[in-house]
């Protein structure tokens, strides 16, 4: 592909240090992606995610206290949450709701949710969501909130939301998972998100569908296959794609595009 890729999501983090995470973004660079969302998901992994877009160009840090990763927040950890927000252009992320993880945490994390979805209407950031087994709830609370621009990661959402959550501001974001081809229900929102709003993701290192590479390399063959299922042509929808996202994020591309090698 001509035009450089957007990978909205991963967790580049989560690589071993060393060979692994050198041939990941050697990889990377050779397939043409220019820009990525490194999502750090508690406190325990911010300093990394922070290191890594020091030390990367075009690696965009995102820190947030994530669903899965209550009990990892300490007392005092959304002043801590500011501070790294404060220290580097960023997004707010990952952060969310999981329906899937029962009703006892639900209190808890619709309260670590709409703390950080405000902290990045307040600096003015774009936050990256998760969202499981709770998109009436996720209505809710973005209606309540009004934030900035947000996106869902990994979309598995209804069709039929997708326009009142663009209407709030929401991106969307789709993943390997469309690879699968039992997932009908993920490749009906795909052809129905709004062309202005479209996003692709790797959530690197992990593969979300069977029989692809993991990697933010593997960007290219979410848009490939994307581009095959909404019959339109791969280069477009990767420039499509990469204008979205150079939208979404504002001012830190430029910051994420100088950043030392």
């Amino acid at each position: 592909m001509n035009s450089p890729l957007f990978d909205a999501h991963n967790h580049l983090q989560d690589y071993r240090p060393g060979t692994e995470l050198t041939e990941a973004l050697r990889l990377a660079a050779g397939a043409g992606v220019e820009l990525m969302l490194c999502n750090g998901t508690s406190p325990g992994d911010w300093q990394k995610v922070l290191a890594l877009a020091a030390a990367h160009k075009g690696v965009i840090p995102c820190f947030g206290l994530h669903p899965w990763f209550l009990k990892e927040g300490p007392p005092g950890w959304l002043e801590g949450l500011e501070s790294f927000l404060l220290r580097v252009p960023s997004c707010v992320g990952e952060i969310g709701l999981d329906g899937g993880k029962g009703a006892t945490t639900q209190a808890r994390q619709e309260g670590v949710f709409t703390a950080q979805l405000r902290l990045a209407k307040k600096l003015g950031l774009p936050a990256c969501l998760h969202c499981v087994k709770a998109w009436g709830r996720m209505l809710e609370i973005i209606k309540e909130e009004k934030p900035g621009p947000f996106m869902f990661h990994s979309y598995g959402g209804p069709a039929e939301m997708l326009a009142e959550f663009a209407s709030l501001g929401a991106y969307f974001s789709f993943s390997g998972a469309i690879l699968d081809p039992g997932r009908e229900k993920l490749r009906r929102a795909l052809s129905a998100a709004p062309a202005d709003r479209l996003l692709f993701e790797t959530e690197a290192p992990d593969a979300d569908a069977p029989g692809w590479r993991s990697g933010p390399a593997g960007i290219a063959e979410v848009v490939s296959a994307a581009a095959q299922l909404l019959g339109r042509p791969a280069e477009e929808l990767a420039a499509l794609s990469w204008a979205n996202g150079n939208k979404f994020i504002g001012d830190l591309s430029v910051s994420a595009k100088n950043a030392a090698l």
